[in-house]
């Protein structure tokens, strides 16, 4: 007897919670279906809502909003002070040390202290590469976490990374004499390559690991001679080489097989390995900034002759072809590419637009903000020593 009423008590607890249960949920239901009434009410945007509550992972969150801001935030250096976008991560490298920072809330993710006295960064998605240039010391990072790091017999020139974590070095041996190394993120050597008659100024891989763009700075009958050469990594076959416009080379990037050259007053791009395209003609241009969008294109500013307040920002893709130009006025001091906005930072202002050159927002600027860094919607600015957003209000 005592048994059939435990277990009649069993039951009808059981029937209660499953009551229960039902009762919640056609409660949320009903909830939810009260906001879409509202929001179709009110034309709001469902996906809006949604990017809202998604962070620069994908991830969808309802915490969004209500987690804990770290910004600004301080870092340990006022000058000297890189920002870059690593991965939709910010990444500040200072005079002592290199910190990734979740651009979201401002918490530090990833620190290390590098004690390098020329510190020089290099990255390539989740990669860095940072060297002591002019020393012997580099280490190749995530960013979460060390991958190796590594002392050279020779003085560093340059050093490079692409995203699969191959990371190039080119070593000084002696008086127009360099060496290249490549390494795969186990540290074994790839590729390998002595040059002479000349100094390495910068290197390139493409972002299959296949090829490395190497150029050399020479001289031939007494004239300056600055010459790129491409490389087959897997069997250091020579593929081409081009001869450079006269002028200080700035920075080189792949982008597909193409291979962007930027010198202080021109850019090119070359093609097939040992076709050279103009773009920007030498002489007839003053570089100002630039940067790489996350899908490769270079966005750079430029002007007509140097500290012009008449400026021009181009997106140019690696065909080689100007996809957008958009006119600047005042003293240009940065600029940051995201995935769909271009943030430019003057003396004055700090101005965002989209690739179709359409404003989409500004804010008030001055002499104490260094350089900005923009990471999805997010525009972040170093000043003095803190890291902190800015108020530059982004329509979307």
């Amino acid at each position: 007897m005592a048994d059939r009423q435990r277990q009649y008590d069993r039951e009808e607890r059981k029937l209660k919670k499953e009551k229960k249960r039902k009762i919640i949920l056609w409660s949320v239901f009903g909830v939810l279906t009260l906001i879409l009434v509202i929001m179709r009410v009110s034309e709001i945007n469902i996906n809006s809502v949604i990017d809202r509550f998604t962070d620069e992972n994908g991830k969808f969150s309802l915490t969004d909003g209500v987690t804990d801001d770290n910004f600004p935030y301080s870092i340990d250096s006022s000058k000297n002070v890189i920002l870059t976008n690593v991965n939709n991560r910010l990444g500040v490298l200072t005079p002592s040390s290199f910190t990734v920072i979740n651009a979201s809330d401002g918490n530090a993710e990833y620190v290390f202290d590098h004690g390098y006295s020329n510190p020089v960064i290099d990255k390539s998605g989740v990669y860095t590469i940072v060297y002591d240039q002019g020393a012997k010391s580099f280490r190749l990072d995530t960013t979460s976490s060390a991958v190796y790091q590594k002392t050279t017999e020779n003085q560093i020139l340059c050093a490079t990374v692409n995203k699969k974590g191959i990371a190039a070095i080119a070593e000084n041996i002696s008086a127009k004499h360099c060496s290249i190394n490549v390494y795969n993120t186990s540290l074994e050597t790839i590729f390998s390559k002595n040059i002479s008659d000349g100094y390495i100024v910068d290197m390139a891989l493409s972002a299959n690991g296949k090829k490395l763009a190497v150029i050399k700075l020479g001289s031939v009958d007494a004239s300056l001679d600055i010459t790129a050469y491409v490389y087959k990594i897997t069997t250091g076959e020579l593929l081409g080489t081009v001869k450079l416009p006269q002028g200080s080379l700035v920075d080189i990037r792949y982008n597909g097989d193409s291979l962007y050259t930027i010198g202080d007053s021109y850019v090119g791009v070359v093609k097939n390995d040992s076709e050279y395209e103009e773009v920007l003609k030498a002489g007839t241009v003053s570089n100002v900034c630039f940067d790489y969008s996350p899908s490769g294109e270079l966005v750079i500013v430029h002007s007509e002759f140097d500290n012009s307040n008449s400026n021009v920002c181009s997106v140019i893709s690696s065909s080689g072809k100007i996809k957008t130009d958009v006119n600047i006025s005042g003293s240009v001091r940065d600029i940051s590419a995201s995935s769909s906005r271009i943030t430019v930072l003057t003396t004055n202002e700090i101005l965002s637009f989209s690739y179709r050159g359409q404003e989409k927002g500004s804010a008030d600027s001055n002499d104490t903000v260094k350089s900005i860094c923009t990471i999805g919607n997010r525009v972040l600015r170093h000043r003095q020593t803190i890291i902190e957003k800015s108020e530059v209000s982004l329509d979307n």
